[in-house]
């Protein structure tokens, strides 16, 4: 309601000095003071003149029963939410419904968060239509909202569009994975799929305030004012204490009296100062009942205190004033019985109960007992509320071992009755053909795993046995049923892919040259060859093995290899591969088969001359012809050095004599060196020894003729001289 109207409300309550209850005085209770307290009817008739606008919400698809979900959505602007109902179209059973807003966007799912305030909660409400409510939202509020009725979810498709005041919402699945009616909201998770659970949001673009104050026991009230969490409200409790500046705070006083509270509001949505009156007395009426039930009469036994005068409503529009009154009804069925009561300070207390006023166990059947392969569900639909003896909640639920199973249920009317049905679960036939199988070319065996000679098998194929081999690719499936004829299914994918065909062609043996060797091409092929290559073809010259792999875009592969014979088959290797300017002409090392002819620079006959061959590398032919004119050839390298210079180089720090020579050397040096290391030309350490005198000798008999490096090393300082050995 307004806010200028309701600065005039006076709100009284009452605390005893000794004994206080545990529970709040709620806000349905104080509404049954209706025909006593006439401010509280101006309060209330001020309340129901809110608008109530209905947020647009899409039709029912499906439903759910069991643990509650819901929606989120962020404000578009200010306003007010009036009221709150589950529809009735997934059931017509009690509502259960929570109002939240979050500090943030809820977690996607098996993530969860408690970070948010509760707005609102009713939970097994018996109000058959729209629960007013008074609470202001701000814009960027995220707003959340979980209900059901009798833990029946009405579903529609999300994420779902709607608006407020004409402008946009989107509205988003939430849930938790507990029964509203039960658990009060807790562990709240999102999920971008899914099925929101509808419930009706009434609102007025009006914001509207008030103050409610609930008794915690002893001088302890707590109050809230309707205003968003966004907005500033300042509290003056009217007992001399300071302002207090919490979001629905709770507050002490120091004993009985009158207190004048007032909300200074300070916000988006609205700026504005309420106050109402409280009156705590030392004596209050506290209502509390007991009754008995004996159809179709109830007998009700107060249990009030400090009362002093009694007004029952037995919710079937009888009233009485009685202190222990009896009534009997008319129908069978749920009401909602209140006692009023008045203290001696005029304070009036009310307790309402939900009472089944039943003729007996309402008939209940699960029908026939039940012999079943592997599972079975049992379902009894129509009523309000389930207690399974599996702890389930459902309407209906999925046995899956053999034994007795009993419900009780409680229909519309609060009246419940029992069934149990027994249940037997034969174990189904194991079936499980493994994961799915990918590979190159050949055949899979399929093979059901737990197989039995006294099972049936029925293959996609229409082959009866217990193992099929297929060769091509495709879903295969199988049913196997057991002598109780109790069947289970499985299939598994298999994709065989194709493997590359390659041939080189016949062995070759062909006098020496160059011969094109070629694999087969397709598309995506990948070649790898023994030489290194990874073209489809190669050019060889020489006798060898020759290997491809051929890879397609399966990534199977294939091989095939190829011996290539050039006749004649020649070998020639030069012992004799360096040589220095100023040698003697020498005898070329032979070549295999004997009989051939050498050729190149300083070559006559099979003799090599280093001068006339000049200085560098040279290459020296050997070629051999064979009887059926092919001709083989191999090639060796000299290399031709100066070897000058040895005398000069010997003399700036170390002589070497002789120098070439054929093993026995004699070392000289102008003091004694750290290391001498004999290397050869690619650096590698053939010998190395510590002097200990500035003259010595090395044997190096054992050596191959060639050119050599003497490191002489002072410290950290290397020189380098060349050594010739020629045995």
């Amino acid at each position: 309601m307004p806010v200028q109207f309701f600065s005039t409300l006076v709100l009284v309550l009452f605390v005893p000095t000794t004994t206080y209850p545990s529970t709040p005085i709620k806000t349905d209770t104080m509404k049954k003071l209706l025909p006593v307290v006439f401010l509280l009817t101006l309060y209330c008739s001020l309340l129901e003149a809110q608008n109530q606008i209905q947020m647009p919400l899409p039709a029912q698809s499906t439903t759910f029963s069991g643990n509650v979900r819901g929606y989120y959505f962020v404000a578009p602007s200010c306003f007010t939410i009036t009221g709150l109902e589950v529809p009735s179209d997934a059931s017509t059973g009690l509502q259960n419904i929570a109002l939240l807003r979050f500090d943030s966007i809820p977690p996607l799912y098996s993530a969860t968060t408690d970070s948010f305030d509760v707005l609102f909660l009713t939970q097994n409400d018996p109000t058959t239509g729209i629960i007013p409510v008074n609470i202001e939202v701000a814009p960027g509020d995220i707003i959340g909202i979980l209900g059901n009725r009798a833990d029946n979810n009405s579903y529609a498709p999300s994420p779902a569009s709607s608006n407020i005041n004409g402008l946009p919402v989107t509205l988003s699945r939430i849930g938790m994975q507990f029964p509203l009616s039960s658990t009060a909201p807790t562990q709240v998770w999102t999920e971008n799929a899914g099925s929101i659970s509808r419930v009706y949001i009434y609102y007025d673009t009006t914001t509207t305030i008030n103050v409610v104050a609930n008794w915690q026991g002893g001088f302890t009230y707590s109050f809230s004012n309707g205003a968003s969490s966004a907005a500033t409200s300042i509290w003056d409790y009217g007992d001399g204490s300071p302002l207090d500046t919490a979001y629905n705070p709770t507050h002490v006083f120091p004993g009985p009296g009158t207190y004048d509270i007032c909300s200074y509001i300070t916000g988006l949505c609205t700026s504005d100062t309420v106050c109402t009156q409280i009156i705590i007395c030392p004596a209050p009426a506290l209502a509390d009942y007991n009754y008995t039930i004996n159809y179709p009469s109830v007998s009700f036994s107060d249990a009030s205190q400090n009362t002093t005068t009694w007004q029952w409503d037995f919710g079937d529009g009888n009233t009485s004033t009685l202190q222990n009154p009896s009534h009997t009804y008319a129908t069978f069925g749920l009401y909602s019985v209140c006692l009023s009561v008045q203290d001696t300070c005029g304070g009036i207390n009310t307790e309402c109960k939900n009472i089944s006023v039943c003729p007996g166990n309402v008939p209940v059947n699960l029908g026939a007992d039940i012999t079943a392969c592997g599972s079975t569900v049992i379902s009894l639909p129509g009523y309000t509320t389930y207690t399974w003896s599996t702890g389930g909640s459902a309407a209906s639920i999925t046995a899956t071992n053999s034994g007795n199973y009993s419900v009780v249920v409680t229909d519309a009317n609060g009246c419940s009755g029992t069934d149990t049905i027994n249940v037997t679960i034969n174990p189904l036939p194991p079936a499980n053909l493994g994961n799915n199988i990918t590979q190159c070319g050949g055949s899979v065996t399929l093979t059901p795993s737990g197989g039995s000679s006294a099972y049936t098998y029925n293959w996609s194929t229409g082959n009866g046995n217990p193992s099929i081999t297929v060769t091509q690719s495709g879903n295969y499936s199988v049913v196997v049923t057991d002598n109780l004829n109790c069947s289970s299914s499985a299939s598994v994918t298999v994709t065989i892919n194709p493997v590359p065909l390659v041939f080189l062609g016949n062995d070759i043996t062909i006098c020496q040259g160059f011969v094109s060797l070629s694999a087969p091409s397709g598309t995506g092929y990948t070649y790898s060859w023994n030489t290194g290559s990874t073209l489809a073809s190669i050019l060889v010259s020489s006798s060898g093995t020759y290997t491809v792999v051929i890879t397609n875009s399966f990534n199977c592969s294939n091989s095939d290899t190829i011996q290539v014979t050039m006749l004649p088959v020649v070998s020639y290797v030069e012992q004799d591969t360096a040589a220095c300017i100023f040698d003697a002409p020498f005898a070329l090392s032979p070549g295999n088969p004997a009989g051939g002819t050498y050729s190149g620079p300083g070559v006559t006959g099979n003799i090599f001359d280093p001068q006339a061959a000049g200085l560098g590398n040279k290459n020296i032919i050997y070629a051999y012809t064979d009887t059926a004119g092919c001709v083989g050839r191999d090639t060796s390298v000299i290399n031709v050095s100066t070897c000058t210079g040895l005398a000069e180089q010997n003399a700036t720090y170390i002589s070497i004599f002789p120098n070439p020579g054929a093993g026995i050397f004699h070392f000289r040096t102008e003091d004694i060196a750290d290391e001498i290391r004999i290397t050869d030309v690619q650096g590698r350490v053939m010998k190395a020894l510590v002097p200990t005198s500035r003259q010595f000798d090395m044997d190096l008999r054992t050596f191959s003729d060639g050119h050599y490096l003497v490191q002489v090393r002072r410290g950290d300082q290397f020189s380098t001289h060349p050594l010739v050995i020629r045995h």
